[in-house]
C-alpha cells in the first residue's frame, strides 16, 4: 500500500487538493479528512448537518458535501487521466474508473458522532469515522471480484509516482490569496487561543479569581469557533453565563475584534 498525502492537482483552469490518496493492490481512495466540531448526520438525501451543544443549547448547522467535494476532486483526476491516456485504454477503462478510484470521507475527531442511518444506500458506506478507515479497506479488498486484477508492488509504486507527476508545484492558494488581500487583520484559530488565554491570565491576575472564572477550556474552543463580535452575538451564543458576560464580555468582544 501507498500513502500520499496533501496532493494538489490542475487540469486547464480546475484544480483540486486531495488530502489523501491510498493506493491498494486493488483500489485507490480518494479520501477528505475532516476535524469537526460537533456530531454529523447525513440525511436520506445525501446533506451534511452538523450539531453542536453550546451551554446546553442545540445548534444545528448544514454544511457543504465534503462527499460532493472529493467527487469533484477525482473528476479532476479523471481528466488528467483523459488526457494521458490512449483511446484505446479509454474505450475498455473509462466506464470502470470510478469503480477502481473510489472516494471516502474521514471524520477525524475522536469524539464525532457519525449517523448515516438515513443516508442513501450509494453513500452511505463512502462516509466513515477514522478508526473505520482500516477495516473499510480490508472489506473492500476481501470482497473483491475474482476477476479483479491485483496490482504488484511495483503497479503500485509507479501509480503512486504518476500521481506525484500529476501534482502541480505552483497552484495558488486560494485561501491565503484572498485572507492577504482583503482579511490581512484575521489571524487564525492558534493565534486567538493564544491572546485570550493570555488575556484570561492577565484577567484572573487583574481579579485575583481562577482563570476558569473568566471562561474555562470549553468555553474558550467555543469563543474561537464562533467569534461573536459584539456583546450581543455573546449573548445569543450561549457559549458564557449572564455573570461572566456582565464582567468580562465587552473585553473579550474587544480582544476577538482586535
Amino acid at each position: 500500500m501507498y500513502v500520499l498525502r496533501d496532493v494538489k492537482v490542475k487540469y486547464e483552469d480546475l484544480t483540486a487538493q486531495i488530502d489523501y490518496v491510498i493506493i491498494t493492490p486493488v483500489y485507490i481512495y480518494y479520501v477528505e479528512c475532516k476535524n469537526l466540531v460537533g456530531n454529523i448526520t447525513v440525511t436520506d438525501k445525501g446533506d451534511f448537518i452538523r450539531k453542536i451543544t453550546i451551554n446546553g443549547k442545540k445548534i444545528k448547522k448544514g454544511m457543504y458535501s465534503p462527499l460532493r467535494q472529493v467527487e469533484a476532486q477525482r473528476e479532476v483526476i479523471r481528466k488528467i487521466w483523459d488526457s494521458n491516456t490512449s483511446n484505446f485504454k479509454k474505450f475498455f477503462a473509462s466506464k470502470y474508473f470510478e469503480y477502481y478510484r473510489r472516494v471516502l470521507v474521514v471524520a477525524a475527531n475522536q469524539d464525532t458522532i457519525l449517523n448515516t442511518n438515513y443516508a442513501p444506500k450509494d453513500i452511505k458506506y463512502k462516509i466513515l469515522r477514522a478508526d473505520a478507515l482500516v477495516r473499510q479497506i480490508e472489506y473492500d479488498f476481501n470482497h473483491r471480484g475474482n476477476d479483479e486484477v491485483l496490482y504488484s508492488r511495483k503497479s503500485m509504486e509507479e501509480l503512486a509516482k504518476s500521481h506525484l507527476d500529476y501534482s502541480s508545484k505552483d497552484i495558488i492558494d486560494y485561501y491565503e490569496f484572498y485572507k492577504s488581500k482583503y482579511c490581512s487583520n484575521i489571524i487564525g484559530n492558534d493565534e486567538l487561543r493564544d491572546r485570550l488565554i493570555e488575556f484570561r491570565k492577565q484577567r484572573s491576575n487583574e481579579m485575583g479569581v481562577p482563570a476558569y472564572y473568566v471562561f474555562t477550556n470549553d468555553e474558550l474552543d467555543k469563543l474561537i469557533e464562533v467569534r461573536p463580535q459584539s456583546i450581543e452575538a455573546l449573548k445569543k451564543s450561549n457559549i458564557l453565563t449572564p455573570i461572566k458576560i456582565k464582567t468580562h464580555g465587552e473585553l473579550i468582544i474587544n480582544e476577538i475584534n482586535r
